[in-house]
């Protein structure tokens, strides 16, 4: 990470481009308020959040024009490799929505084409921007039993949650790296978080989302298309993306 922000920001002031950042909740750390946005401090201390609050302060600290449109999870049109398509969707077959963490605590999502939708839109009003411009894009915000209700809103049958079991992660963890990540990221799932809105309907007063269960549509009908045991399809660098 540190190498790849270097060349960005070495490109951007080679040719004066504007580069637009999508950013996380993981620089906030374990013990941030409910609401995160651009005035919350960047206290993680663990070391995906480490990473994360080094790459903002280069990008801020740079010199170039910077667009960070921070958000929480993912919901996308293909199957990409993040956690709703990867673990939480494929059990909606049987009426299930395996779910990471506590279902009543409330989660921070975006869909994918609202949050690029939104990174165009600021793109075309960055003469207009301060040189380094910090904004939570707000999308979604529901507890886990929430969704699950909207599933089956989409699916028209009853959908319960169950809770993911992460015993298998924590004895996979020595041996696999992205399962030691994945664990050092499990508080998300039980902390209440959302995304500030206020920057954002200030830079974007226009901006109409999606409704959130036409979302969970997109997002559901290409993981239960794949069928049981046939290879996912989606986007390698957006998976690379959601694990960064």
């Amino acid at each position: 990470m540190p190498r790849l922000t270097d060349q960005v920001i070495a490109a951007a002031r080679m040719s004066g481009a504007t580069v637009i950042v999508p950013g996380n909740v993981y620089v906030f750390g374990k013990d941030a308020t409910e609401c995160l946005g651009p005035d919350a401090p960047h206290d993680a201390r663990n070391p995906l959040g480490r990473i994360r609050v080094d790459m903002e302060a280069a990008y801020r600290n740079s010199g170039v024009k910077v667009i960070l449109l921070r958000a929480g999870d993912f919901l996308d049109t293909a199957a990409s490799g993040n956690w709703f398509d990867m673990q939480m969707a494929p059990t909606l077959r049987k009426g299930v929505l395996t779910y990471p963490g506590n279902p009543g605590v409330p989660h921070a999502w975006a869909y994918l084409p609202d949050m690029a939708r939104a990174a165009v839109m600021l793109a075309a009003k960055r003469a207009q921007l301060p040189r380094f411009t910090d904004v939570a894009f707000p999308g979604y915000t529901v507890t886990g039993n929430e969704m699950a209700a909207l599933c089956g809103k989409v699916l028209n049958r009853p959908v319960e949650v169950r809770r993911m079991a992460w015993w298998p992660l924590r004895l996979a963890a020595p041996f696999w790296k992205t399962g030691a990540k994945l664990l050092e990221m499990r508080y998300l799932w039980d902390k209440p978080h959302h995304l500030s809105r206020d920057g954002f309907d200030a830079l974007l007063p226009g901006f109409v989302a999606t409704d959130m269960t036409e979302a969970l549509a997109s997002a559901i009908a290409p993981v239960l298309s794949e069928g049981p045991g046939r290879p996912r399809q989606g986007r390698a660098a957006q998976g690379q993306a959601t694990a960064a």
